[in-house]
């Protein structure tokens, strides 16, 4: 109900189908098939043969319907609880592969797709997860965000970007959506009495991270569509698509320079402009409250005072509520979210979103129907009892699961809270804190836009190796403010939580001195965290304590063992190359030795018509689309001379006595088109093309 599913999934979930039987039969090595699957939001967990799908919700919004589904599907296929992350999205976990496309159409059935949960595609979209009920907000972006993402995963170029193209919208200029530090970002402003959005492009965090750039101080919201177009088509026309690491809209904007960049983006607009693109369809998702068919449940004790006061905050509305529903480390078991779906239905469809710190908001609920909320929270997530500040801690999934994780963040954050719970600090006197932890320095977790965060690394000792922990702090979010916090320390993992706890305890008595913990770490707060690292530097010897070489959760002493490469930007050239180097294989001798010499030749020709297609977009389902495609592309554009016409007929007519004729000629084939990859520039253009484009221009 908050997108609209393409009408073309069902045959693509088909293709996936297909791919998926082709590696069970060994027709297709795991590598192929990882680059056809991550796009769909598919990917395989550290446990070799288990994998997780991703679910698209925009905004973090779901019915209670989808909900329940969700529930259902996971405790039919996977794991005994569901993820929230902090992109606002759901996970399934612990599939077996021939489960996936099950699932996946399973969730299409109630309206919601994994496809572009992982890959080089248009993300999942985040938004404010107060938006549409916050106090404060300028305007609600929730149907601008609904209808972008229609209308974008509609387009077959969102799925071939040379990476990943995240957007978010913020309902105010708190940019509680993080808007800035995303790809392109959209924050509400009205001028003149007119609603639309400030602006911001080439944000994110990752390699390299850097704060969004603005692009508009002030645009309509009829133009939220040509403008994330416009940025869409730039990025995939002059993207980096040859340097992974170098292949964000971040990276682009740097290379190209500020005027560059705006050069090319003008040009897309006024392009868009000129073709008439119409502006989205915006649905009023106007917000209301039910009252269901069930008796209010009165509650006085002390404990549902502490709750309301901790998790209960009124909307916009008079009358209606909103709920956080803490959810530790951003679990949820299948039975609660059952629970919590059965009892939410009768509100309504709009009652969840998932927020940033991988809890629900629940919204929409009358204040009579409070105390039906606690009674059924109480046993849900294991923090409803806790202050907010812990309820609201973040960490990433860390090396239990994910091939980049080094340490176990998930173990380190659980002993944190652990530490800080078990204190007699007032925890209560500071509920917005921003704690989080990452297991590797990719963001995961977030830590970038924490008070106080940790990204996992390793030490040493001797010859000995222990997980430990760099330390950020001081992150910035307001418009206009933004910035990461940045690295102040280093300490041990089994340090992190006493150091967290001597942190806390420092502000808590400093805080009144601060408008914010940022201001702090600015004016004595960095030196203070240094001299609590200190305390912690030493470590003692292996010998004397073996605990510290012993990550949180763990039972064995640390070590990078099973640390693989990551799954996030399987994509073109994942499937380039491994057609290339497949290729030369069989032309050096070094593989087909099973084949005769002619279906040798055969598989050779085919793999090296087939490894630039997808330059073209052409994702072909069959092997004899594979040689038309290459000649419509390739042999009639004189990108590859014509006189390899003859053998990629004999290759399309497995002619076998022609192709041992030929046998020179297949191996001059594969030079050819090897050749003309080294060619190709990093946004996928060959020469000629690039010296058309450049004609045009001028022209």
């Amino acid at each position: 109900m908050f997108y609209e599913i393409p009408s073309n999934l069902s045959a693509e979930l088909a293709e996936l189908d297909g791919y998926i039987a082709d590696f069970r039969q060994g027709r297709l090595d795991a590598a192929a098939l990882k680059a056809h699957r991550v796009p769909f939001g598919c990917y395989e967990q550290r446990r070799d043969g288990t994998f997780m799908v991703r679910i698209r919700t925009t905004g973090g919004a779901l019915s209670p319907h989808q909900l329940g589904t969700i529930a259902r599907i996971s405790a039919r296929y996977g794991a005994s609880s569901l993820h929230v992350t902090t992109r606002q999205e759901f996970q399934i976990h612990d599939l077996s592969l021939e489960d996936v496309t099950t699932v996946m159409r399973e969730l299409l059935a109630v309206g919601l797709a994994s496809r572009g949960g992982g890959g080089n595609t248009v993300r999942n979209i985040m938004v404010s997860p107060e938006a549409g009920i916050g106090l404060d907000e300028v305007f609600d972006p929730s149907p601008h965000a609904f209808a972008l993402t229609s209308r974008l995963i509609s387009e077959g170029d969102s799925w071939l970007l040379p990476r990943k193209l995240k957007i978010a919208f913020s309902n105010s200029p708190a940019d509680t959506g993080l808007a800035q530090f995303n790809d392109i970002g959209f924050i509400a402003r009205i001028r003149d009495g007119v609603s639309g959005f400030r602006v911001y492009v080439a944000g994110g965090m990752g390699g390299k991270p850097e704060v969004g750039h603005l692009l508009h101080d002030f645009v309509p919201a009829s133009d939220v569509y040509l403008i994330a177009e416009a940025v869409k088509r730039l990025f995939d026309k002059h993207g980096n698509r040859k340097k992974r690491n170098a292949a964000r809209l971040r990276f682009l904007w740097n290379s190209a320079g500020e005027a560059g960049f705006r050069d090319l983006y003008a040009a897309e607009l006024e392009a868009l402009r000129t073709e008439g693109r119409p502006p989205l369809l915006v649905e009023d998702f106007s917000v209301e409250g039910l009252a269901p068919d069930i008796a209010p449940l009165s509650v006085g004790s002390s404990d549902f005072v502490e709750w309301k006061n901790r998790f209960v905050s009124a909307q916009r509305q008079a009358g209606l509520y909103s709920v956080l529903v803490p959810l530790f480390l951003g679990n949820v078991r299948n039975e609660d979210a059952l629970r919590l779906a059965d009892f939410l239905e009768p509100f309504g469809p709009q009652t969840i979103r998932a927020t940033f710190g991988q809890n629900l908001r629940l919204r929409n609920i009358p204040e009579a129907y409070l105390g039906n909320v606690w009674s059924v929270l109480s046993g849900i997530g294991g923090l409803s009892r806790a202050p907010a500040m812990l309820a609201n801690a973040v960490s990433c999934t860390g090396a239990d699961t994910c091939q980049l994780g080094i340490c176990l963040s998930k173990g380190a954050l659980t002993a944190t809270l652990d530490t800080l719970g078990k204190s007699d600090l007032p925890l209560d006197t500071v509920p917005d804190f921003r704690l989080h932890v990452s297991g590797c320095p990719n963001t995961c977790g977030q830590h970038l836009l924490a008070d106080l965060g940790f990204f996992g690394n390793a030490g040493s000792k001797g010859q000995r190796m222990y997980p430990a922990y760099a330390v950020v702090a001081g992150a910035r979010l307001a418009d206009g403010q933004a910035r990461f916090a940045r690295q102040v320390a280093r300490v041990s993992a089994h340090d992190v939580p006493s150091f967290a706890r001597d942190v806390m305890a420092l502000w808590i008595e400093r805080k009144a001195a601060h408008a914010s913990f940022a201001d702090y770490i600015d004016n004595g707060g960095e030196g203070d965290m240094r001299t609590i690292a200190e305390r912690y530097r030493e470590i003692p010897d292996f010998r004397d304590d073996r605990s510290y070489y012993v990550d949180w959760g763990a039972s064995e002493p640390f070590s990078l063992a099973g640390r693989g490469s990551g799954e996030c930007a399987a994509g073109l050239f994942d499937l380039i190359e491994l057609d290339l180097k497949a290729a030369a294989r069989l032309r050096d001798g070094e593989s087909g030795g099973d084949l005769t010499e002619g279906a040798r030749l055969q598989r050779l020709a085919f793999l090296a018509s087939r490894a630039l297609l997808i330059t073209r977009g052409v994702q072909t389902p069959s092997d004899a689309s594979v040689f038309e495609a290459f000649r419509q592309h390739f042999l009639q554009s004189d990108l590859i001379s014509p006189r390899f016409g003859e053998v990629v007929n004999a290759a399309e007519r497995r002619d076998e006595a022609a192709l041992l004729r030929l046998t020179s000629v297949v191996s001059e084939l594969l030079s050819a088109v090897e050749s003309l990859y080294q060619s190709m520039d990093n946004s996928l253009r060959f020469p000629a093309e690039s010296s058309q484009d450049r004609a045009r221009s001028a022209g």
